[in-house]
């Protein structure tokens, strides 16, 4: 009998020391961690589907929103209307929109024929290593970042964006 009580003794432990772990990694806000708002973004680049090399850089002093997608993921899917909305209506006051697929590398042709049959014309990345999600630190896809002209993290969104609260946000 003593022998079962120190293992429970130890289970327990165990799994007071894993669930401690898991609980670090999250903050009060619900944002799973990463870059907090106000903080600049990390020094993020990755190449278009076109083959240039795009950095995070050199968009300082536009606002950016930055939108992490793929096209297996169905919340990412119906989102890229509304990204490609945002894009039409806030462009000409200076906001750039980009999105970074994380899909596999061999999918570059399918992201190009998603966008293509959607008429999604705002800049893309391709990151297949997913280098972005482990700088932000991000929860999953799709996510949203609003970087500031500043390159400091104004709002974040996990999961599909309400179009409506990001435009309120923008207009701040």
């Amino acid at each position: 009998m003593r022998i079962d009580l120190e293992r429970s003794r130890a289970m327990a432990g165990v799994l007071a020391a894993l669930c401690a772990t898991l609980l670090a990694g999250c903050e009060a806000n619900g944002a799973g961690g990463g870059v907090a708002i106000g903080e600049p973004v990390p020094a993020y680049a990755a190449p278009t589907l076109e083959g240039d090399s795009l950095a995070l850089a050199d968009l300082q002093g536009s606002p950016v929103l930055l939108n992490l997608w793929a096209t297996w993921c169905g919340p990412c899917r119906e989102e890229m209307p509304d990204l490609q909305a945002l894009h039409e209506d806030y462009r000409a006051a200076g906001l750039r929109v980009v999105g970074v697929s994380i899909d596999q590398a061999s999918a570059g042709g399918a992201v190009r024929t998603f966008l293509d049959e959607h008429a999604i014309t705002f800049t893309v990345l391709h990151d297949p290593q997913g280098r972005i999600t482990r700088m932000f630190r991000t929860v999953g896809v799709p996510e949203t970042f609003l970087i500031g002209g500043d390159g400091r993290l104004v709002a974040r969104w996990i999961g599909p964006i309400d179009p409506a609260v990001v435009r309120q946000t923008i207009d701040l």
